[in-house]
């Protein structure tokens, strides 16, 4: 060692004893490097890192602090503690200003609550291994300058122009714990850009192993890249770790990350310390493209984060063992979902989670024929499916792409690998696991990697038997019929299958099977052929069933069941299927147009040796595989009259009618082509015109304008029927005026036709079918009633508008045409013209909430129908109303009455709507009352009138509603001196005041002692504005009526009077029954009915003895009350 080196490395050493005096970390290498040029190297990372230890001695705050290494709890005491609430404190969880040596319950607290914010549970405040571990893996940065990642900083590096650039990855590891008898723990990452001008090679990668921590304390180093292993160290000397001949490829302007990962080994002393560097550029070997070497670009010396030993138990880190176990060592090529590999993996301590496998696949197996490669735990499928094995032979099952992790929970589990073995018959090939360290899988406790062990790495050796030859009948053979005629009729299919080699077909027998007919072999079926799905015909035509031919099956010409084939074994038709490949073979056949069987069936027969692997070269057979039996059809179109339609009802002028409608139906075989079909019309012909043919919505030929009795007509078009499909053709034409009331049967006949079979090409003649009889409806009738939301019985006022006079409901019920109705009259009867105006204006008719017509004035009449005096209301619809054919419509009346000082109405009169004739001329006959006629014909339609009259409304200047309400209790009720049983309330309409005349009220229950009770004047009506009462005016054995005098009531107003009873007693005069020990007395009161109130309609002049409606909204009966007394003693 030279002078200079030796003042330098003395220099290195003084500083690091000052670093060490003030307290800061110490890193130092464990030996002396081998050469001069090394340990320069080494010096110079070592003068780099005591740089960072100054500075951020000088000028930086840290939270960093060292890990307690004992066990703490309450009663704690001494430097372990010191250390465990410097981090608390400067973590913000322990409120204190220094540390106090002492373990409390702040301190428990503090600890506890850091517990549950890093998911360490229980989090009890007890500081163990798990929250020792815990507690290191979060204490890997400071926050000032002196626990940085180093001199590379940046998210990557831009490629250089030349040579290689190496810089420190953006996603280094972060300082933290290193858990001694981890695996595959990533300590540094670096980028290697390759420059613009050329790609390089790397073949050495040297790291300086800096700290206190030993060589023999790594178990194992790996460069790793994207979490496969590329490579396993060399050497690891006196702190230098190796790897070489890498041959790690770098293209031109590309960047590859690499990743240093090493296995701590077992039982390590917590608290020690290592980290690694790229000390110079020297430490990487690289060549360009032209094999010149290349010297490494970069801020050297660069260094990685330091990591801190650390220990755990309670429990300790994971453990994890795979062993190979046996799968079947054979299997045919082209078999599916194969397993290939089998191992039993045994977990300790706690469950792991599977980041990744990577299986090597060795044999002399083309890689490419092991595809859809799969990996099972348990039988349950994890991670994705790999297309294909590598060409470099690895099968690398990624496992952190997906949303679930693959936990293994301890114990025994079960790991499979599953693939499709496509090929290579004849040869081998093996799933091998040959390192640990080709599975990468994680402490679920303390998210560490775990070294995995294997044993029986090299696996099972699989050999590959000879393809298979899969001979069956297509999912899509012909099925049904097939025509005379037919040429290249399929009569059968068949797919073969060649799975894991290309197999070469050497000859195919086949046979057919006929049932029924004289079966002349040259007058059945002629030409057979096979060919395949890609268009190629396989083997020669066999031109008649009937010539001589050599067969390996051997040859029959037998009329029911001939046997022949496409080729032999001296002349091999010689045809391959590709391996993996499915082919379908078709039969086909010229079907003769006289042949006259009734089935045929198709059939390959069975082989011998007809088939042979190209790859294995071994032989093998076809089975025999039966087609369906197919019914030869002498027709391809069948005719029918359509079942569908009935016959057809139609009216006068109607036009567009249906008069007749045919099936035409295709056969199973194929389909059918028209371009001409015939209509013979009946004898009665000569009542329609415009005949055409419809399909659907479109007609077929041109129309027929003028028609004669029994008229052939044809219609020349296009009509494509597929196969087995049926067509509907419906024949339309218009009805004239000279239709009569009858049933005129088949108008229609389908006469004939003339096509094509779709594929055969075999004429289509000779169709036939009768069709539909058609009656002629004559005309339409409509009934009249009175809809059943009329409005009932009723009191109209004076000056009111809108009011709802009835509701008429106009129905077809002839099923012939639509209706429409041009005029209608409607009659207003009263009791005398003479003496009740007419009382109405704006009259008008209603369809909904639609206006269909207005009148002008009344004409004043007699009515005809149900007599009586009266008016009537002529409305001429410019809109008609329809009715339709079979269904019904609703017309509202409605109209205003007039006002009391217009003189137009006349007070307490009733008037009754009705639809009815009337003795005016005008009026008299039921065809003028309503005009309606045939919407399409225009015929007068019947008229028929059923209860056409609407409810009696009665004209008042103003009316009176009454409501009863209940007062005190209804049940248990106390009897009392005075007792309000209940309020009547008499309201005038807004139309004018009245006065009230008299009111009954009706009692019952059996609480009244008979007569005394209705004859007592102490039940009165009582009037509490004027403290007044009313006494009985009159009474009956139920009832008591009062005289109100003419008590006037305002316009709008509402008088209320109570009934008043003493319930208390009971006096000679009987006011209540004495209720009998334990009998209950109950008491009803109600108006009930509508002459039990009398009034008069005005102040003065008005109409008296006006009673309350008999039906309809405020009709009686009113209740004013029903109670029960108390129970009696």
């Amino acid at each position: 060692m030279s002078k200079s080196t030796k003042k330098v490395l003395g220099a290195a050493l003084s500083a690091t004893t000052a670093v060490w005096m003030s307290g800061a970390m110490l890193l130092v290498p464990v030996a002396h490097a081998q050469s001069t040029a090394d340990l320069q190297a080494m010096i110079n990372g070592l003068l780099a890192q005591i740089a960072q230890l100054q500075a951020q001695l000088g000028g930086g705050s840290t939270t960093s602090a060292n890990l307690p290494s004992s066990d703490l709890t309450v009663g704690s005491t001494g430097a372990d503690v010191t250390a465990l609430q410097q981090i608390l404190i400067s973590k913000g969880y322990l409120k204190i200003a220094t540390p106090t040596q002492y373990f409390g319950s702040l301190t428990k607290a503090a600890l506890a609550a850091w517990q549950a914010a890093n998911n360490v549970s229980p989090a009890a405040g007890y500081y163990g291994p798990k929250t020792r571990a815990a507690m290191a893996l979060t204490m890997g940065t400071g926050t000032g300058t002196g626990t940085g990642t180093g001199t590379g900083t940046g998210t990557g590096t831009t490629a250089p122009a030349t040579g290689l650039a190496v810089s420190l990855a953006s996603d280094n590891p972060t300082a933290g714990a290193l858990i001694s008898g981890a695996g595959r723990t990533p300590v540094f990452a670096v980028n290697l850009t390759a420059g613009n001008s050329s790609g390089v090679t790397i073949s050495e990668i040297k790291f300086t192993k800096q700290g206190v921590l030993s060589d023999s304390a790594i178990a194992g180093a790996y460069l790793v890249e994207n979490g496969k292993v590329l490579s396993q160290y060399s050497s690891l000397n006196q702190g230098v770790l190796s790897f070489t001949g890498i041959n790690l490829s770098v293209a031109a302007g590309q960047t590859r990350k690499v990743w240093l990962a090493i296995d701590p080994s077992t039982g390590l002393l917590a608290g020690n310390t290592v980290s690694f560097a790229l000390s110079s550029a020297s430490m990487v070997s690289a060549v360009d493209a032209t094999n010149s070497v290349v010297t490494p670009s970069g801020s050297f010396p660069m260094s990685g984060n330091v990591f801190t030993v650390t220990t755990v138990s309670n429990p300790s880190i994971a453990t994890f063992a795979l062993v190979s176990s046996s799968v079947p060592t054979t299997v045919f090529a082209g078999t599916q979902d194969v397993q290939v590999s089998q191992w039993i993996v045994t977990g300790g301590n706690s469950s792991v989670i599977l980041k990744s496998i990577n299986f090597k696949v060795t044999g002399s197996a083309n890689k490419n024929d092991l595809r859809n490669v799969k990996l099972y735990i348990n039988s349950t499928q994890v991670g994705d499916t790999l297309a294909q094995v590598s060409a470099d032979g690895s099968a690398y099952f990624d496992l952190t792409t997906g949303s679930t992790s693959v936990k293994i929970n301890t114990g025994s589990s079960n790991l499979q690998v599953r693939a499709d073995v496509m090929g290579s018959p004849s040869f081998t090939f093996a799933f091998q696991l040959l390192n640990g360290f080709d599975v990468y899988v994680t402490d679920s406790q303390y998210n560490v990697p775990v070294a995995a062990s294997v044993t029986g790495g090299s696996g099972t050796t699989i050999t590959i038997n000879q393809g298979q030859v899969t001979l069956s009948l297509a999912s899509d053979t012909p099925t049904g019929n097939i025509s005379k005629g037919g040429s290249a009729t399929n009569l059968a299919k068949f797919t073969l299958y060649a799975a894991g080699e290309p197999i070469k077909v050497k000859w195919l027998d086949f046979g057919l099977t006929f049932n029924g007919g004289t079966v002349n072999l040259d007058a059945t079926i002629k030409n057979l052929a096979l060919v395949d799905d890609a268009g190629g015909q396989i083997g020669s035509t066999v031109n008649s069933l009937m010539t001589t031919k050599t067969c390996t099956s051997g040859f029959s010409a037998a009329t029911s069941s001939p046997v022949n084939c496409f080729g032999d074994s001296t002349s091999p038709i010689n045809y391959i299927v590709p391996a993996n490949t499915t082919r379908v073979l078709t039969l086909r056949g010229d079907v003769q147009s006289n042949a006259d069987f009734s089935t045929v069936t198709g059939r390959l027969i069975a082989g011998s040796s007809n088939l042979q692997g190209m790859t294995s070269s071994q032989t093998n057979s076809t089975g025999q595989v039966s087609a369906s039996a197919l019914n030869l059809v002498s027709s391809n179109l069948t005719t029918a009259k359509n079942s569908a339609i009935g016959t057809q009802t139609v009216a006068v002028n109607q036009t567009g009618v249906k008069i007749g409608s045919y099936a035409l139906t295709a056969s199973a075989a194929e389909g059918v082509n028209l371009n001409t079909i015939n209509i013979t019309m009946s004898a009665s012909g000569t009542l329609f015109s415009n005949l055409r043919l419809m399909v659907g919505s479109t007609q077929f030929g041109t129309t027929q304008p003028t028609l004669s009795a029994s008229g052939i007509y044809g219609f020349n078009g296009t009509l494509n029927i597929p196969t087995g499909q049926t067509k509907i053709v419906d024949v339309v034409a218009d009805v004239l005026s000279t239709i009569g009331a009858l049933t005129y049967p088949a108008v229609t006949t389908l006469s004939g036709c003339n096509g094509q079979g779709a594929v055969t090409f075999t004429s289509i003649t000779g169709c036939s079918a009768t069709g539909q009889s058609v009656k002629g409806a004559g005309q339409a009738t409509v009934q009249v009633a009175l809809d059943s939301a009329s409005p009932a019985a009723g009191q109209l006022v004076m000056g009111s508008t809108g009011n709802t006079l009835g509701i008429f409901r106009f129905t077809e019920t002839s099923n012939v045409e639509d209706v429409k109705i041009t005029q209608l009259n409607v009659f207003q009867q009263v009791a005398s013209t003479t003496t009740s105006l007419s009382a109405f204006s704006n009259v008008a008719l209603y369809q909904g909430t639609t206006l269909l017509g207005t009148t002008g004035a009344a004409t004043t009449s007699v009515s005809s129908s149900n007599p009586g005096a009266g008016y009537f209301y002529t409305f001429n619809l410019s809109t008609p109303i329809i009715v339709p054919l079979g269904n019904s419509v609703a017309v509202t009346l409605k109209g205003d009455v007039s006002s009391f000082g217009g003189s137009g109405a006349t007070d307490n009169t009733t008037h009754v709507f009705k639809i009815a004739t009337s003795s005016d001329a005008a009026n008299n006959e039921l065809s003028e009352t309503i005009v309606a006629l045939g919407k399409t014909s225009n015929a007068t339609s019947l008229i028929s009138l059923s209860s056409s009259n609407a409810n009696t409304q009665t004209i008042l200047r103003t009316k009176l509603s009454v409501a009863g309400a209940p007062l005190g209790a209804v049940t248990s009720r106390a009897k009392t001196s005075v007792d309000d049983l209940g309020t009547i309330s008499f309201t005038a309409d807004s139309a004018g005041a009245l006065l009230l005349n008299t009111v009954t009220v009706t009692f019952s229950g059996n609480a009244p002692s008979g007569t005394a009770f209705f004859d007592s004047t102490a039940v009165v009506l009582y009037d509490p504005d004027n403290n007044t009462s009313y006494t009985k005016s009159a009474t009956s054995t139920t009832s008591i009526s009062y005289n109100l005098s003419s008590y006037a009531v305002s316009a709008g107003a509402t008088k209320t009077f109570r009934i008043r009873l003493n319930s208390n007693s009971v006096d000679s005069s009987g006011t209540t029954k004495n209720a009998a020990a334990n009998v209950t007395n109950g008491l009803d009161a109600k108006i009930n009915a509508g002459t039990d109130v009398t009034y008069t309609t005005a102040i003065s002049g008005g109409t008296s003895g006006v009673t309350l409606p008999t039906a309809g909204p405020g009709a009686p009966p009113i209740v004013v009350n029903s109670v029960s007394y108390i129970i009696g003693t």
